[in-house]
C-alpha cells in the first residue's frame, strides 16, 4: 500500500505560486509515484465554501490535476479543513472522492489509521461557535443565493477572519498530539493530522502501549507531504525540478514497537 499526505496549501487563486507547484507535484504523483490513496487534510484552498463557477475558475489547474491523477487509478479521501468545507458534487460524483467534514478512520496493512485536518481539536467555546457558524445551514443557503462572485468575495473576508482567530503553531501541535495520544489509547496505530502547519512523524508512548502521530506540515511552507509505504510513514518535501527530497530523519515503520 502507497499513500499520499498533504494538508494546508491554501491556495488563493490562479496567480498564487502554491497552485503551480502543488499542479507540478500532483503531475509527479500521477507519472512516477502513482500512489494508491492520495488523502488530502484539509486546507487545500484557502476558500471554498461550496461549489460554483467562480471556484471553479480560480482553482482549475488543481482540480483538472485531480482529476488526471483520479484517472490513473488513485483513489481521493478529502478530510474537510477550517478553510475549505462543502465541497460539492466536484470532489463526490466527478473525482468520485471520499469526503469527511470531522474524522475518518481507515486501514493501512491491516493498521487502525485516523484522520483529521486538526481543527476539531480546538474545543473552546470561541472556535466552536465561529466553526459553526461558518458550517451552518444558514450560510450554505446564503452562498446558493448570492451571486457566485459575491460568495468569493465573502469566503475571502471568512478565510482571512479564520486566520486571525487562530492559535498559531505549537499550541496548536500541542492539542494535535494531545488528541493523537487519547486515540492511540483507545485503539488507534497512527493519528494524522494537519492544521498546525508543523511536520512532525513521532512515536507517541502510552503505558505499554505505542503509536504514531504525524503531521504532514504546510505545503505553504516548504512544499512538504508525507509518504505512507512498504509500513513506513515518512516526511519529503517536493523539489519541482523533479526530485524528491526527504525532509529530515523522520521516518518510523507503522509496525515499529518498544524494545525491553
Amino acid at each position: 500500500m502507497k499513500a499520499v499526505f498533504i494538508a494546508d496549501a491554501h491556495i488563493k487563486g490562479l496567480d498564487d505560486p502554491n497552485q503551480k507547484s502543488l499542479v507540478l507535484f500532483l503531475g509527479h504523483l500521477a507519472r512516477t509515484v502513482r500512489p494508491d490513496k492520495l488523502i488530502i487534510l484539509g486546507d487545500l484552498f484557502d476558500f471554498w465554501t461550496g461549489f460554483n463557477e467562480v471556484v471553479y475558475a480560480r482553482y482549475l489547474p488543481v482540480l483538472e490535476r485531480l482529476l488526471r491523477l483520479r484517472e490513473k487509478g488513485t483513489g481521493i479521501i478529502y478530510l474537510e479543513g477550517n478553510h475549505d468545507f462543502f465541497m460539492g458534487s466536484f470532489f463526490t460524483e466527478v473525482l468520485g472522492a471520499e469526503v469527511y467534514p470531522d474524522c475518518h478512520e481507515i486501514t493501512l496493512d491491516g493498521k487502525r489509521i485516523l484522520l483529521s485536518h486538526g481543527d476539531v481539536t480546538d474545543t473552546s467555546l470561541k472556535y466552536r461557535l465561529w466553526r459553526g457558524l461558518l458550517r451552518s445551514f444558514a450560510l450554505r443557503a446564503l452562498t446558493r443565493v448570492l451571486s457566485p462572485a459575491t460568495v468569493w468575495r465573502v469566503a475571502r473576508r471568512l478565510s482571512s477572519n479564520s486566520r486571525r482567530n487562530l492559535e498559531r503553531g505549537q499550541a496548536i501541535e500541542r492539542h494535535l498530539k494531545g488528541f493523537a495520544r487519547r486515540r492511540i489509547r483507545s485503539g488507534f496505530d497512527a493519528v494524522v493530522l494537519a492544521h498546525s502547519h508543523i511536520a512532525a512523524v513521532d512515536t507517541e508512548t502510552i503505558g505499554t502501549r505505542d503509536g504514531i502521530y504525524a503531521n504532514p506540515g504546510s505545503w505553504e511552507s516548504d512544499m512538504s507531504y508525507l509518504l505512507y509505504e512498504d509500513g513506513e510513514f515518512r516526511l519529503e518535501r517536493y523539489n519541482p525540478r523533479g526530485r524528491r527530497t526527504r525532509k529530515r530523519a523522520d521516518v518510523i515503520r507503522l509496525d515499529r514497537r518498544r524494545k525491553g
